[in-house]
């Protein structure tokens, strides 16, 4: 089976009746620019805020950051599983929004045979609300607060960074994905990976169980949730190899992506 890489394939009626109406509606006001600029700049403040106040840092304090992206990579995976893919009725149904935006809205807007957009007005689509980074900034820091008492003001700060840093690097990366082919993202170790990765995700036969990951597919390789049949260090530079997937959904896929 070949399945097609540069995912501009044509789009059902369907599809594309539901592009237009959702264009249609975004707010005249609205910028794409804007919305990225509303993420990187705050991220990037809090970035260089805790940089500035980490001092000598040693080689353990060091060292808690790559455990913390990893556990936030986990994170990410559980998130995506569920409150983004199920109805999870909790919180007086805070979560539901983030459910229908998800799957009735940006899986109808971009299917793996057809992942492009065409303008950065459609990142309305693609990018979480600027007050997403907002919260997990405010969640982290009482977390940061401990760590800073019980062992350092460094690691406090380093897991205070460590928030915008990896949220950052999602939404980067899910830009990547929906970006149209380009030397970039086919040759950019990492970047191809998840590409290929979250094209796939976006097939509707496997959409709700595999592929969960948007940066790393490091939490989907533990989980048995990948569509792949490789080790770690396969599963991160996989790039755009389809000779890796697991048979049953070559199948699947196929139907999407060929």
């Amino acid at each position: 089976m070949s399945i097609g890489t540069d995912y501009t394939g044509e789009m059902t009626e369907k599809q594309r009746i539901f592009r237009e109406e959702y264009k249609q509606n975004i707010a005249k006001w609205y910028s794409g620019w804007g919305h990225l600029l509303s993420i990187y700049i705050p991220g990037i403040m809090v970035i260089t805020f805790c940089i500035k106040q980490i001092e000598n840092p040693t080689f353990f304090e060091v060292l808690i950051f790559f455990p913390i992206l990893v556990i936030y990579n986990f994170n990410e995976w559980w998130i995506h599983k569920n409150a983004m893919h199920r109805p999870v009725k909790i919180a007086g149904g805070a979560l539901m929004p983030v459910f229908h935006r998800h799957v009735h809205q940006h899986h109808q807007y971009f299917t793996s045979k057809r992942m492009t957009y065409d303008a950065s007005r459609e990142w309305r689509i693609v990018l979480f609300p600027p007050y997403a980074l907002l919260l997990f900034i405010v969640g982290t820091a009482p977390l940061a607060f401990v760590l800073g008492h019980l062992w350092t003001a460094n690691a406090g700060f380093i897991l205070m960074l460590a928030t915008p840093f990896y949220y950052l690097n999602y939404e980067t990366f899910h830009l990547c994905c929906h970006v149209r082919e380009n030397w970039f993202v086919r040759h950019c170790p990492l970047v191809n990976t998840i590409r290929r990765h979250h094209a796939a995700h976006h097939s509707q036969q496997i959409m709700m169980e595999r592929n969960m990951n948007l940066t790393y597919p490091i939490a989907d390789w533990y989980m048995g949730t990948s569509d792949l049949d490789r080790g770690i260090i396969g599963h991160l530079f996989n790039g755009y190899d389809q000779s890796h997937i697991k048979r049953e959904f070559q199948l699947d896929q196929g139907t999407d992506l060929k």
